[in-house]
């Protein structure tokens, strides 16, 4: 049987002084449409049934944070099945980077292999005339590096993208200087630097540029000049406590902004008073699951 774990009594509906997990929970599981994948704006009393690959991926990676069964698993697999092509190709690297991530949650493997696609999305991502943000790079650059992982597999392609992605963002004195950059795309470039087990993914540099972004009240701030935060910068700012095996100084901030970032419907926002989204849903859970542990090690 394809599942995503079984529900246990161990795990509270709500911590004390967390986040309402219970709320989440129905948040999640009601963004389901009869085609077994999901989508945050669902709305039925419209006739509005659009499921979509990273709502889908969200979803499921939520339900396994809960604890909770998948409804009608195999709808689901039929489901991101048919997004895949005859040749294994995908519309876009992140409809099969979610859809590949979606199965490997729910245990089963795609219908045909997508290893040619990928290498041919990677050697174009690589070429030095394609002009994109970093943050777009760096994310796509690790959305393949999971995919050669999960699917047991390394893309060549891939990993000479970002060694030539960190080394053209790498800052003398520290860090990524890249402009724009935020404490949640500081969290992923750390994150791709130890997927492709470079040597520039040292902690010093992870290290100072999250003890900028703590604060009293946000427990994490966009980025060390921000007077604000988000659930994308609470869970990378945990995320590089962890990697760094730093104690965090405001946890029980970013526990208090987590809690406000969660909505009546029990969905998570970006920002405060912000709509909920799965994949902020996604984000705020996996931020409360870092929260635990981090407080728990303290």
């Amino acid at each position: 049987m394809v599942t995503i774990g079984v529900a246990q009594p161990s795990v509270p509906a709500r911590n004390p002084g967390g986040v309402d997990r219970g709320a989440a929970g129905g948040y999640v599981l009601g963004r389901r449409t009869p085609d077994g994948g999901f989508s945050f704006y669902r709305t039925p009393s419209w006739g509005v049934e659009e499921p979509n690959a990273p709502d889908t991926l969200a979803a499921l990676e939520s339900l396994r944070l809960l604890f909770l069964e998948v409804p009608a698993p195999h709808e689901t697999v039929g489901w991101l099945r048919s997004l895949q092509d005859g040749d294994g190709s995908f519309a876009t690297l992140t409809i099969g980077w979610a859809a590949l991530r979606a199965l490997g949650v729910l245990g089963v493997a795609p219908s045909r292999s997508p290893l040619a696609w990928l290498g041919e999305v990677a050697g174009r991502a690589a070429r030095p005339d394609v002009a994109r943000s970093w943050r777009s790079a760096i994310v796509d650059a690790s959305r393949l590096l999971e995919l050669g992982e999960l699917l047991s597999s390394p893309i060549p392609a891939a990993s000479s993208l970002v060694e030539r992605l960190l080394d053209d963002a790498d800052d003398p004195d520290g860090g990524w200087a890249r402009p724009e950059l935020d404490l949640e795309t500081f969290a992923i470039a750390d994150r791709l630097a130890g997927l492709a087990g470079l040597d520039g993914a040292d902690r010093d540099r992870a290290a100072r540029y999250v003890r900028t972004c703590e604060d009293p009240v946000f427990g994490f701030r966009l980025s060390p000049s921000a007077a604000a935060t988000s659930v994308g910068a609470l869970r990378g700012g945990l995320w590089l406590l962890r990697s760094t095996g730093l104690a965090g100084r405001h946890l029980d901030a970013a526990r208090r902004q987590l809690v406000m970032l969660q909505g009546p419907d029990g969905g998570f926002a970006a920002r405060h008073r912000a709509l909920s989204t799965l994949q902020d849903t996604w984000r705020g859970l996996d931020a409360a699951r870092l929260l635990d542990e981090l407080q728990e090690a303290s």
